[in-house]
């Protein structure tokens, strides 16, 4: 299994840039970008720290991308 996101269309959606969210949520700026383009499985912390600088639950940003055998 593996953790998808979906903060590229959040980002464009909003208007905001990876940078600003990297600097507000003190992730690094290329930890980031890797998160963004799905090559980099985020922690739980980075994840917690993405969802409160963008104000939404972390199942809104992301996702199990095989998760049809959990209930």
């Amino acid at each position: 299994m593996a953790v998808k996101n979906n903060l590229r269309k959040i980002l464009s959606d909003r208007g905001l840039k990876q940078t600003w969210l990297a600097d507000k949520s003190g992730l690094d700026r290329s930890t980031l970008s890797s998160i963004v383009a799905n090559k980099h499985s985020t922690s739980l912390e980075a994840a917690m720290k993405i969802s409160k600088v963008l104000n939404l639950d972390i199942d809104e940003i992301f996702e199990l991308e095989d998760d049809e055998n959990i209930d």
